[in-house]
């Protein structure tokens, strides 16, 4: 008589991954970024994943632009900037390229924007939006990288918090760049190989590449890719190539068009 074959065992169920309250999210994801969005992930949606990030994005920016603006030395440096600038121009008007009422427009323009109030109304209200743009705007690459590189099945709220929670690094940033620019004090200060320049030209795209590749731009290219990563079940180094990629692109767009309105205004 045959005996039955023996019936396999199936595999236990992976347990869920420990709850993490909110707190916890916000600072571990400097240190261990994957255990936290393996959290998110097999958790409800929560609003507070990218919503809080968003505002401290926002309230950072806007504190630096006030205090970058009221530090004198920095108002100088703004100054002697225009004026170099209006010299540049004056010299295309002599060599026939620009007409004088034209170069008269563009310059007075930029003296006008470079008041104090103006800075600090206009910038203030630019660095509180760009803070929450950004925060969709890495939702909406990461969610494009997932679903038509990597072939996963995103959604798009769980990448808006994974975002959220990563831009976490950036918040650091923000804040690490403006004690920099506070206590040198000097424009286009980050802490980048372009710190070590006495010499930054804001119209060298080659400085402005240097300005951009930051430890912490690094930094969040890497959490970013842990996120990418955990979302669409695939291995660190195939979502960080396609992040560094889309970071990449991104940060060459941002220097050309940084480069040409560099021109005309400080």
């Amino acid at each position: 008589m045959e005996e039955p074959l023996p019936v396999p065992e199936s595999p236990p169920d992976v347990p869920p991954p420990p709850a993490m309250c909110f707190a916890a999210r916000l600072l571990n994801v400097f240190a261990i970024p994957s255990e936290v969005f393996a959290v998110v992930k097999a958790s409800p949606v929560s609003l507070w994943n990218w919503l809080v990030p968003a505002l401290l994005l926002s309230a950072v920016g806007m504190l630096t632009v006030f205090l970058v603006v009221s530090q004198p030395t920095l108002q100088r440096q703004m100054h002697e900037r225009i004026e170099q600038q209006a010299k540049l121009l004056q010299e295309q008007v002599q060599a026939g390229k620009v007409k004088q009422a034209d170069a008269d427009r563009m310059v007075a323009f930029t003296r006008s924007l470079a008041q104090p109030d103006t800075l600090k109304v206009l910038g203030g209200t630019a660095a509180a939006g760009f803070g929450v743009v950004r925060v969709f705007w890495w939702a909406f690459v990461l969610w494009v990288l997932g679903r038509g590189f990597l072939k996963a099945r995103l959604g798009y709220i769980k990448t808006l918090e994974v975002t959220g929670l990563g831009l976490m690094t950036s918040v650091l940033g923000s804040v690490v760049m403006m004690l920099l620019m506070v206590n040198l004090p000097k424009l286009f200060t980050s802490p980048s190989v372009a710190l070590s320049l006495t010499d930054f030209d804001s119209n060298h795209k080659g400085y402005l590449m240097l300005g951009t590749a930051n430890v912490f731009a690094f930094w969040l290219v890497g959490v970013f890719s842990a996120g990418l990563a955990q979302l669409a079940n695939v291995p660190f180094m195939r979502a960080a190539w396609f992040v560094f990629a889309a970071w990449l692109i991104q940060e060459s767009c941002l220097v050309l068009l940084q480069g040409a309105l560099g021109y005309f205004m400080f």
